[in-house]
């Protein structure tokens, strides 16, 4: 595990999640968005953006396969003696 792991930096907010006593609205309040944030940000790194990538590639790759179907076929030219 890195130092920058998405789970552990989790964990290390609940207590604000789970916050009680003087100010504990903001700190609940604030423990939600960044668990909130986190996990919307692992979920759109680990799905959305390989699902894209994979889109467009297909999308890419399509077009040049289309593109080569439709050009005209290359002659040698004639070599005369």
């Amino acid at each position: 595990m890195s130092s920058d792991d998405p789970f552990a930096f989790t964990c290390g907010c609940l207590p604000l999640w789970f916050a009680s006593g003087a100010g504990a609205v903001a700190r609940r309040v604030l423990g939600s968005t960044v668990i909130g944030g986190m996990r919307a940000a692992s979920g759109i790194a680990i799905f959305l953006i390989p699902v894209t990538f994979y889109v467009v590639e297909r999308f890419a790759t399509g077009r040049k396969s289309l593109m080569a179907e439709e050009a005209p076929p290359v002659t040698q030219p004639v070599v005369v003696a």
